[in-house]
């Protein structure tokens, strides 16, 4: 068991790895780096051998594992192939889970689609328990962590990955800083507005969410429909992250960050550097 602390890494293998796992880890280990999030997003093609070895590499390196699952998993689909694909694609996850020492499934659970939002929260909780019920000990100890969404038309608000998460075991949110920005049109970027929103998730959610807090950052665009593209951090693009950083060191949070800019290492490297000059300030 990793000792809870707080966590830096990217989302995705280093283009600097070449897609050589070995490679990774190294890379991770010499910059510092302590987390990672495995980018499964076209779909979890690697097989069991490869799995085993990214777990073991990962141990070694005393690195915090998570896995973001298919972009394309939909469980409010219209389509009742693609609900029945995305249970199996969170099912396979799970079972993969302990192999590569991966502790959260980060994924999103779909649009809305033609239904009203307390529809498809009823269809997509549902599935979650379906899914948790089949494959939940499989994971051995790995959550669920539902991802709030950039795009206002998909499921993945603040309240509704709060409601998730109370009504299905195994469910812990992802906060995507950078989507909420995006959702808000720019307003969550201000200590003010990181206070509110994570003080909503602790008075809905409790130790479930303090003990196990998973955040993405990155700069984002976006539109009057939310999420446009991710962006580098440290730029000219919101979310501005130190006022969140601030917050977290104030309250004593432990969680992890995974960077999802358009080069995740250095957003993540930079993400770090923000941490350490607070905590030098702070001496």
């Amino acid at each position: 068991m990793l000792p809870q602390k707080i966590r830096f890494g990217p989302a995705g293998y280093p283009r600097e790895a070449g897609g050589n796992v070995k490679k990774v880890f190294k890379i991770l280990s010499e910059a510092g780096m302590d987390a990672f999030e495995y980018a499964a997003v076209y779909g979890l093609r690697t097989k069991e051998e490869k799995a085993k070895l990214i777990g073991n590499l990962s141990k070694e390196a005393g690195i915090a594992m998570s896995m973001h699952a298919a972009y394309y998993i939909n469980l409010a689909s219209n389509t009742m192939r693609i609900r029945k694909a995305s249970k199996q694609r969170l099912v396979k996850a799970l079972k993969f889970a302990p192999l590569m020492n991966v502790k959260r499934i980060v994924f999103h659970a779909g649009t809305h689609g033609n239904r009203s939002r307390d529809e498809a929260h009823v269809i997509i909780r549902d599935a979650l328990r379906e899914v948790w019920e089949k494959a939940g000990a499989s994971g051995e100890g790995a959550y669920l962590a539902p991802e709030i969404a950039g795009k206002l038309s998909t499921y993945g608000s603040t309240e509704q990955i709060i409601k998730l998460c109370q009504e299905v075991d195994g469910c812990i949110p992802t906060i995507d800083w950078a989507h909420l920005y995006a959702r808000n049109q720019g307003k969550v970027n201000d200590k003010e507005s990181y206070l509110k929103i994570m003080t909503q998730f602790e008075e809905g959610l409790g130790d479930l969410f303090v003990k196990n807090m998973h955040f993405h950052v990155s700069g984002i665009t976006f539109t009057e429909k939310g999420e446009s593209a991710h962006r580098p951090l440290g730029q000219e693009w919101g979310p501005d992250i130190l006022p969140l950083m601030e917050i977290v060191r104030e309250c004593g949070y432990k969680p992890h960050y995974i960077c999802e800019s358009t080069n995740p290492l250095e957003g993540a490297l930079y993400t770090k550097f923000l941490y350490e000059e607070l905590e030098k300030v702070s001496k």
